[in-house]
């Protein structure tokens, strides 16, 4: 039997395995009770187990008293949109993310769209720990109302309300545009949003079904299909995304994966040249965003990997950008989670006014390579090892705000242990994948021999 994932904001495993009825009962019923009074958001990605999953949390949180308003196919993002637009209580996601498709995840937000923080995901399993639920009587049940079309519209019109974008100019530019949604909760809005914004819109697995065609994540191994159809084609950009749309990868006008890293890039480049203001990124974000910011003089502040740990510095702070190298752009204006759709309509209004083709853009942004990789550590003290790692690095060089980041001049790495696999996670980045290779394989070595 698989293990289940348990994170601060919720739970993911393998459906039938390891995320089962009664899991899925005892966490939404906790989260009931940790939730103020009010309604619900249920929303899901594409995949073939959620609907019935979806069903099961809409009448776990009747029972509760809770009335649940139901948006079906929905990105992750839209699903907080949907908590602004009805005033809602919080929000349940059921999305696994870039996971494979027996797998799926319930994601918990508050009424202000965040996902949990540590304190309520303590709070969370307290109450699963002492089966502290709430459930009423047959009078005081809650019901559930299917709404689709209201909260897209939503959400695609405060995106076309961003004041940092200007609505006509692109239209006038008519961007031929590729889009690659992996069969995903992005298929049923991503293409209506480019339309919108006058674009010729070419789809490729865009058929909501939750039948994956490639792996889920974006990244340049998965994107062989749309790099090909654009090669022969006329386009101006492709756009990739996750099964729930938080993260947005961008290929070039030749059919070249830029990387996730890119996205955050560009998006921090054009809103800082309207108005100046701080970032923030996590700990394995590429420096290129941080170069971007000193350009304009602007400072960054680094946290721990997660969405709801850049999320709450860039509140906290009152910054206008920010997000996570993984293509996730955060614009709290709008809502403080990772939008591939915020990201999109950004990346067209700085082509816009670029006025040049995606590869000469790419080539005046500051250059770097990142490789991500992996190491088992069944078997091995990796503490000790990590304790060797650290009594060995000049102590200026070390970042210990998630795991151990060795800041060089020109490069640098983090080691990350996982919580949920014997498994640690090597990043490094350089001037040249070369140079970023090496550095991995430095540190896998340290750590098995």
């Amino acid at each position: 039997m698989s293990k289940l994932m348990i994170s601060v904001a919720g739970i993911r495993g393998i459906v039938g395995d390891s995320l089962t009825p009664d899991v899925i009962v005892r966490y939404v019923s906790a989260y009931s009770r940790l939730m103020n009074k009010g309604t619900i958001v249920v929303g899901r990605d594409s995949r073939l187990s959620g609907k019935a999953i979806s069903n099961l949390i809409c009448s776990i949180l009747n029972m509760c008293g809770r009335d649940v308003i139901d948006i079906d196919i929905a990105t992750t993002p839209t699903v907080a949109m949907a908590i602004q637009l009805y005033e809602a209580a919080g929000g349940i996601a059921i999305t696994a993310s870039h996971n494979p498709v027996e797998w799926n995840a319930l994601k918990f937000m508050d009424d202000k769209t965040l996902f949990l923080n540590e304190m309520q995901g303590e709070q969370l399993h307290y109450l699963l720990t002492e089966n502290r639920f709430i459930y009423e009587t047959y009078d005081k049940i809650g019901s559930t109302k299917l709404e689709i079309d209201e909260s897209r519209k939503y959400h695609i019109q405060k995106i076309l309300d961003i004041p940092y974008i200007n609505k006509s100019d692109i239209r006038k530019r008519a961007f031929k545009v590729a889009i690659d949604c992996v069969n995903g909760a992005g298929s049923v809005i991503l293409p209506v949003l480019l339309q919108d914004l006058g674009c010729s819109v070419t789809k490729i697995n865009c058929e909501p079904n939750g039948i994956f065609p490639h792996g889920a994540e974006p990244l340049p191994e998965n994107l062989g299909e749309i790099c090909s159809i654009m090669e022969k084609g006329n386009f101006d950009i492709g756009m990739v995304v996750d099964p729930d749309s938080d993260r947005l990868a961008l290929i070039s006008e030749n059919g070249d994966p830029l990387g996730e890293e890119y996205t955050l890039a560009m998006a921090v480049d054009l809103i800082l040249s309207k108005k100046i203001s701080d970032i923030a990124i996590n700990v394995s974000t590429s420096r290129a965003t941080e170069d971007i910011a000193r350009k304009y003089g602007c400072n960054t502040f680094r946290t721990k990997v997660g969405e709801i740990n850049v999320s709450t510095v860039m509140l906290e702070k009152g910054l206008t950008i920010g997000g996570e190298g993984n293509g996730g752009v955060i614009l709290p204006e709008i809502h403080p989670g990772r939008d591939a759709l915020i990201g999109a309509a950004i990346i067209l209004q700085y082509l816009t006014e670029k006025e040049k083709f995606v590869s000469e853009i790419f080539a005046e942004l500051p250059a770097y390579q990142i490789v991500k990789d992996k190491v088992s550590v069944e078997g091995i003290n990796f503490d000790a090892k990590a304790n060797i790692i650290i009594e060995n690095t000049e102590k200026e060089s070390i970042d210990l705000t998630d795991g151990i980041k060795i800041n060089g001049i020109e490069d640098w790495v983090q080691l990350r242990k996982s919580n949920t696999e014997p498994i640690v996670r090597i990043f490094a980045e350089a001037k040249t994948r070369e140079a970023a290779l090496n550095l991995v394989k430095k540190y896998k070595d340290m750590i098995l021999e």
